[in-house]
């Protein structure tokens, strides 16, 4: 069984709750990331091979990432349910994979978009990413 991710911007709705977890987050606001944005940090993985499935605006969009010298350990889906479009935001999450590389990938995306919030399927506590 693999764990899902799903990725929230640090919103003041998000804050307070992440306080009420006793979870520590820098006090910049964020957003989500826009499509070229997820691409761009896509492109920019050294090590690693990324093979996208899109669907069109309004479909779903997939991104399998795997190391290029680690594939059985280092991989992961990234996932958009609804893809709006290259500037437009979007609401990735990740379907199962490893949990370094996920970070990874959100620390890179904070470069843009400021801290994300990643969650657990779990129930495990979330965690902030930043760059």
């Amino acid at each position: 069984m693999g764990i899902l991710w799903t990725v929230w911007p640090t919103t003041d709705e998000m804050k307070e709750w992440l306080t009420s977890e006793g979870v520590e987050y820098p006090a910049q606001v964020s957003r989500l990331p826009k499509g070229k944005e997820i691409k761009s940090v896509l492109e920019s993985l050294d090590g690693y091979k990324v093979e996208i499935k899109e669907n069109g605006v309004g479909n779903s969009w997939q991104a399998w990432i795997e190391s290029t010298s680690n594939p059985e350990e280092y991989w992961t889906l990234l996932n958009i349910t609804e893809y709006s479009g290259d500037d437009e935001y979007q609401e990735p999450w990740f379907e199962k994979g490893h949990e370094i590389l996920i970070k990874l990938i959100l620390s890179k995306l904070s470069t843009y978009c400021g801290p994300l919030v990643i969650i657990p399927d779990t129930g495990g506590t979330p965690e902030v990413i930043n760059a």
